[in-house]
């Protein structure tokens, strides 16, 4: 503690309690004991504090590198998900699409073969026309 300091304790003390001290008082010695406790408490505080600071941004940094993988997983499995979810969609109406155009397909087939079948029947009795004509000409003609 330098002199001015240690004078203006004497001082101090002088004033507020009537009693003068010298500079080679154990008072003294135990204030200037004190005062070095302090500022070495002081760095040990200081010291701690940034060390505290430190263990702060590094858990701050691993929060946010967690966060973000944890966020960009979720991300990931929504679009999956959603992926999924419209294949899924787009399966069923392609299904539905294609049993669709079977049926109506089917039924055009159906339709066809009927319409053919009746042609047919026709055809048959037109030849058969043809055949009981041409027999009838013969029988008149000869």
């Amino acid at each position: 503690m330098n002199n001015n300091k240690l004078n203006a304790l004497i001082e101090r003390i002088a004033s507020e309690h009537g009693i003068v001290l010298s500079q080679d008082d154990p008072v003294l010695m135990m204030h200037t004991l004190n005062e070095i406790l302090l500022e070495q408490n002081g760095k040990s505080h200081a010291e701690l504090l940034s060390n505290y600071q430190a263990i702060l941004e590094e858990n701050f940094n691993r929060w946010c590198e967690y966060s973000t993988k944890k966020s960009n997983a979720m991300i990931n499995a929504s679009a999956n998900n959603a992926k999924l979810t419209r294949d899924q969609f787009l399966e069923s109406w392609i299904q539905l699409i294609d049993e669709k155009i079977k049926s109506e397909v089917d039924q055009e087939i159906y339709e066809l073969s009927r319409i053919s079948r009746q042609v047919a029947i026709i055809n048959l009795f037109a030849a058969t026309l043809v055949l009981i004509s041409t027999v009838m000409i013969l029988v008149i003609l000869s």
